[in-house]
């Protein structure tokens, strides 16, 4: 029959040490699911258990913004509104291999951090920005950037197949002619009427307004113009006001809307 030997407080810790005479009472030589503290007393560690089981395809687990975070090639649905899966594309299209690993997951300044590496043997980092979903209807600048709707792993961000010259002052412009701000604000603006012999833009630039169908008066003549519209005024003399510049917005594919 075993001895049976009181628990107390272990000083020594565990240790596999055995001094003459038999093992101290205030040591241990082994301990499964538990520790000792720094009171000397044993402690028994918290078991797990499991919360959800995963579909396949998905790697690696780390806390963001009060969610789980899985990884994954392809969208995958969790199961469950308490983890989100992120998908994380190789950069190589012609890639057709799995994710094996996640090596690191963290936040770090305000996004996801990953490293992340793939069944080809390569290893590479993603810094997992928020972007906003697309919406319908809505101006984006060059620069901005949007997912999709159904999240593929890919933002995008707007382009433009043109880019006018930036407006200058005291040039001559003729009708057809097409600038933009001389600071970018997503516009570009054509010249609908113009008037003077040659017909020049002013020696101050004038006040852009940043929406579509604007009408923006350019004066050469030193007459205070009248603020720009979105409609074409009436009961104004266009030749007193010089060069009439109408915004104009462009799609990313270069066409009108």
């Amino acid at each position: 029959m075993a001895r049976r030997v009181p628990i107390g407080s272990f000083n020594t810790g565990i240790t596999r040490l055995r001094e003459k005479g038999g093992a101290r009472p205030d040591s241990l030589y082994d301990l499964v699911n538990g520790y000792i503290n720094a009171a000397g007393a044993p402690v028994s560690r918290f078991g797990t258990r499991v919360q959800h089981t995963l579909p396949a395809g998905t790697k690696g687990l780390c806390i963001f913004k009060g969610k789980r975070h899985v990884f994954a090639m392809s969208a995958i649905d969790p199961g469950s509104t308490d983890y989100v899966v992120d998908i994380l594309i190789h950069p190589d299209p012609a890639f057709a291999g799995t994710l094996v690993a996640i090596h690191f997951a963290k936040p770090f300044l305000g996004y996801l951090y990953v490293v992340a590496e793939f069944s080809d043997g390569k290893v590479f980092h993603y810094y997992l920005e928020a972007n906003n979903a697309w919406q319908a209807s809505t101006f984006y600048k060059i620069g901005d950037t949007v997912r999709p709707t159904t999240i593929n792993g890919f933002v995008y961000t707007p382009t433009s197949q043109s880019n006018p010259p930036a407006w200058s002052p005291d040039t001559t412009y003729a009708i057809g002619d097409v600038v933009q701000p001389s600071q970018y604000n997503g516009y570009e603006y054509t010249v609908v009427d113009a008037t003077g012999s040659p017909a020049k833009s002013g020696s101050s630039e004038p006040n852009w307004t940043a929406s579509s169908g604007a009408l923006v008066y350019d004066d050469s003549s030193g007459t205070t113009a009248p603020a720009s519209t979105t409609a074409a005024s009436t009961g104004h003399d266009s030749a007193r006001y010089g060069n009439l510049i109408g915004a104009k917005t462009y799609k990313t594919d270069g066409s009108t809307p």
